[in-house]
């Protein structure tokens, strides 16, 4: 076990942690991100490489060169085979997830690539950039097939409707708007916001659009007609991160001001507040919609719902404290972290948790026990 690593007393002897740190980037981890399956994790950098993990062993599969400046946004495709990249050099690359190939080199944008998606079926890459505007691209061939225009200010985010039928893009010109990804065609622009957008979702069936601002709001939209259905107001800093339930019927919301919020969709009514204590960049629904998966861990949601007062949110297995000092196993402090090895980003997929370092250190914790490590009172 790394001598770094001071475990609590009521630590069992048998919690059986396999612990990695992977030491191969050489400056601040930008992004990181599990694969689909969970078997892999890509983490994208300030020394222009992207490194894909063995999520189970910790060891380097591929180091991914070829950007001429910082990494900004990393993401796996649906089926896991391909990791898409965005960076300041203005580029998008594909590469192939098992041989570290780089398939495709996107070059078109005139600016920094601020966010990159893939379509759920793989087949496209969508990416948005400091030019403001936004290019669809085939992620098979490389060739750009749409380029759109028509926000005045940065793109912040975009994504990808399920039907992979239309897009949608958040810009820093406080609009959203949406987009028919085979034509080009501006659908809808959405305006309301005084602030820039932070964050932008397609519900499961593709009907309603969620959206971030910086002006601390959460506004639901129609995206056939535009119509603006609900604006949900409670945060008291910027909103961060904002994603759908499953069944559509629940929106989750992340912010600076270090809480979730879950919402009633259909009535905008604020049915939880979740008190987190750190900024989540991360945040959805799992399918049956008793879990939030975070940057941090999973956050169980079937009590919660059902009482009526605002609560620090328990973290449901393995996960990170709000303060990134600890590795948590249901809220209980687990494994404590020196300064150089708390997270500048992280994720959590079931009993691993993978923490991006300032340092470029990627670390993975993969716990192996069979019942909990921490002993009852």
């Amino acid at each position: 076990m790394p001598s770094w690593i001071a475990l609590k007393p009521v630590m069992k002897r048998n919690w059986g942690p396999c612990i990695q740190t992977l030491e191969g980037h050489h400056d601040r981890v930008t992004s990181v991100a599990f694969s689909a399956d969970s078997k892999l994790v890509v983490s994208g950098s300030r020394d222009r490489t992207i490194k894909i993990w063995d999520a189970a062993t910790g060891r380097e599969m591929q180091t991914l060169e070829g950007h001429r400046d910082w990494v900004r946004s990393v993401a796996f495709s649906a089926d896991s085979k391909f990791v898409v990249s965005g960076s300041s050099d203005r580029t998008i690359k594909i590469w192939d997830a098992a041989t570290g190939r780089e398939m495709q080199t996107l070059e078109g944008h005139r600016d920094r690539v601020l966010s990159v998606a893939f379509s759920a079926d793989s087949k496209l890459v969508v990416s948005g950039s400091d030019d403001n505007t936004i290019k669809i691209w085939d992620a098979a061939t490389g060739r750009e097939m749409q380029t759109l225009e028509g926000h005045r200010d940065h793109v912040t985010s975009v994504a990808f409707s399920a039907d992979s039928k239309l897009v949608v893009s958040g810009s820093n010109d406080f609009t959203i708007k949406i987009w028919d990804a085979a034509t080009g065609r501006e659908m809808q622009t959405l305006e309301g916001y005084r602030g820039s957008v932070t964050s932008v979702a397609f519900s499961a069936d593709s009907k309603l659009v969620v959206s971030g601002s910086g002006d601390c709001t959460i506004k639901i939209w129609d995206a056939a007609t535009g119509r603006e259905m609900q604006t949900l107001e409670g945060h008291h800093y910027s909103v961060t991160s904002v994603a759908f339930s499953a069944d559509s019927k629940l929106v989750v919301s992340g912010s600076d001001d270090r809480t979730i919020k879950i919402w009633d969709a259909a009535t905008g009514q604020e049915m939880r507040t979740l008190a987190i204590g750190t900024t989540l960049y991360n945040i959805s629904f799992d399918i049956a919609g008793a879990h939030l998966n975070t940057d941090i861990g999973v956050v169980v949601l079937d009590t919660l719902l059902a009482l009526d007062t605002a609560l620090s949110a328990p973290a449901q297995g393995y996960s990170l404290s709000p303060d990134g000092i600890w590795t948590t196993w249901d809220s209980k402090n687990l494994l404590w972290l020196p300064t150089e090895y708390r997270p500048e980003r992280s994720a959590v997929s079931a009993s691993t948790v993978a923490i991006g370092c300032t340092s470029g250190r990627v670390l993975i914790f993969k716990f192996r026990v069979e019942e909990s490590p921490v002993r009852s009172s």
